[in-house]
């Protein structure tokens, strides 16, 4: 099987998809609009006839002629109305497959495993949802209108070219395939363009969002010139692939210009030749010239259509790409709820657990421990030991390459994904705030919690005077990821979101390592009540704030290298000495 044979088979197979998951859906829409491009495939046959009749007429000095114009006119109404509801339901079935498909991408996106997700920037991901997408509705609705209306428009034409005289229609049956050679060969390079430049548009997309997020620290570091010009760079760079492929649709139109030249000089010369020796009606030519004409729009827009229809093609495969890729951390089919006695939180036990990011190098290299039940340990460990990772692994966000992760000695792979993540509450100092009210942003620890008790979470969270005082009390908005909030108001929203939850395992990854030094004290007040009675593993960026845990566990390059209490640790562990001395 050759190349072009093996990339046919591919876009068949490509539209076989599109059509069973996506068209399929809209079977009634679409009967409706092929009826309705039959009726405006077969009103721009009858123009050319009724010319014909007009002319003839005229010369036969024959008084009906006076009521083609109304019947032209009456047609031309038909046509157009017609036409508007044939765009309007192809419009209507476009927009409606190009929305399932974004929510398709976006419900898989949400679904996906994080370590797919990292492969690409959000603003990569953004774009396939937005601009692929739109590259597709368009490739469709061209498809409609373009390869199907104008298909039947032409073919409609044909028959009556035909018919009014087969050997004139002989010259344009000849002419017209003759262009469809280059045309198909600059459709195929449009192909390969379209996928660099979406590609491209992939890249703009992520440097534009990052410039956006990190503008703070672009101006606090005096990198306005810099962002520029890589912005400049980016865009350079797409301002070429554009242009490429604007060049490459400029390029069918002349064709299809100097084509329908060479048919049309060539229809009238020999329809001029055989009126003059009485082979053909005046009427009857002028109707062929008129059909032709009418026949040069919808040619274009076939002519055209490839290219756009490539290009579509290219999205569609990349689209296909991303929704092929099937999470790996999945509950089992077996899987069955965790099993907590109420009021006695669970125990945790690592055994022999390894964990790689990348296959070579382990962040993680047999590890075991056991957090009792009810107790508080923390890990301890210099940035890039493997302490987030451990707390990655416990919320199921990853899989362990080696050993088992237990909670209540039942291997947490054999329990259901939902029952594991709804019995953990994660604060990490990666507080997320969206754009929506105090309540909301509370809610999404317990979306079934009443307005009370979210109240009630503010209250333990120590944020509850704040969002009273605020503009609309608990309806204010926080802005764009909390913009108009301080860090530590951040944090104890998301403090409030872990109460209102009440989960009997608490991680706290680092939730206090971005605020001050009161404002973390104050933050470990309330952090204590949402201690209490649950089973909780700490990461904490200051030894002074763990001194009371009931176990500290010390890792270095992805190992434990001593277990103990604070005192233990002070009077036995050389490493945990220099950590704390150097703190002090």
């Amino acid at each position: 099987m050759n190349t072009n044979q093996m990339i046919t088979n591919k876009n068949k197979s490509l539209i076989i998809e599109f059509w069973t998951d996506f068209v399929s859906n809209y079977k009634i829409d679409i009967i409706l609009a092929f009826i309705l491009l039959v009726v405006v495939a077969a009103t721009a046959s009858i123009y050319p006839y009724l010319i014909q009749l007009v002319f003839d007429g005229l010369l036969d000095d024959n008084k009906n002629w006076i009521i083609f114009p109304f019947i032209i006119a009456f047609v031309a109404f038909i046509r157009g109305i017609a036409m508007f509801f044939q765009i309007r339901q192809v419009s209507k079935i476009s927009l409606s497959i190009s929305v399932d498909i974004q929510k398709k991408l976006t419900k898989q996106l949400i679904n996906a495993d994080l370590d797919e997700l990292n492969k690409l920037s959000s603003g990569n991901h953004v774009s396939r949802i937005m601009n692929d997408v739109i590259l597709i509705r368009d490739g469709f609705e061209r498809t409609i209108n373009n390869l199907v209306r104008d298909t039947f428009t032409v073919i409609a034409l044909l028959f009556y070219l035909i018919w009014l005289d087969w050997l004139l229609s002989i010259l344009v049956i000849v002419i017209y395939p003759l262009a469809l050679r280059p045309i198909v060969r600059i459709g195929k390079k449009q192909k390969t363009i379209a996928t660099s430049l979406q590609e491209q548009m992939e890249t703009v997309t992520s440097t534009l969002t990052e410039m956006l997020q990190g503008i703070r620290m672009v101006k606090s570091y005096n990198l306005e010139n810099m962002e520029i010009n890589r912005s400049k760079g980016v865009l350079n760079s797409l301002f070429k692939k554009m242009f490429s492929l604007v060049i490459g649709r400029a390029k069918v139109l002349p064709l299809l210009e100097i084509l329908g030249g060479v048919a049309a000089a060539s229809v009238i010369a020999f329809a001029s030749y055989r009126v003059s020796i009485g082979e053909l009606s005046p009427g009857s030519v002028v109707g062929y010239v008129t059909a032709l004409l009418m026949m040069a729009q919808p040619a274009r827009a076939l002519g055209t259509f490839n290219t756009v229809f490539q290009e579509a093609l290219s999205a569609l495969g990349r689209i296909y790409t991303q929704l092929k890729i099937t999470p790996k951390i999945i509950s089992s089919f077996s899987a069955s709820n965790l099993k907590i006695v109420k009021n006695k939180p669970p125990k945790i036990t690592f055994k022999a657990v390894s964990f790689a990011y990348k296959k070579k190098n382990k962040v993680l290299d047999n590890i075991n421990f056991v957090v009792n039940s009810g107790s508080k340990v923390a890990l301890v460990g210099q940035s890039g030991s493997g302490k987030s990772t451990i707390i990655n692994l416990i919320s199921r966000f990853y899989d362990p390459v080696d050993g088992q992760i237990l909670i209540n000695e039942e291997n947490i792979k054999d329990i259901s994904l939902n029952s594991l993540r709804n019995n953990i509450s994660l604060v990490s100092q990666e507080t997320v705030i969206y754009n929506k009210s105090f309540m909301d942003n509370i809610r999404f620890g317990n979306l079934d919690a009443p307005d009370h008790k979210i109240k009630k979470a503010a209250m333990n969270a120590d944020i509850h005077e704040f969002i009273a005082k605020s503009l609309d009390g608990y309806n204010t908005i926080v802005g764009e990821r909390g913009n108009t909030l301080s860090g530590g108001q951040k944090q104890r929203i998301s403090i409030a979101r872990a109460i209102l939850k009440d989960a009997p395992i608490l991680l706290l990854d680092e939730a206090t390592s971005s605020l001050d030094a009161e404002t973390e004290s104050e933050i470990n007040k309330t952090l204590e009540t949402l201690t209490k009675n649950k089973t909780t593993i700490t990461i904490a960026h200051r030894l002074s704030t763990i001194i009371n845990s009931d176990q500290i566990i010390l890792i270095s390059k992805g190992k434990i290298v001593d277990v103990g209490s604070h005192k233990e640790l002070v009077k036995s562990s050389d490493y945990y000495k220099k950590l704390y001395v150097s703190e002090a």
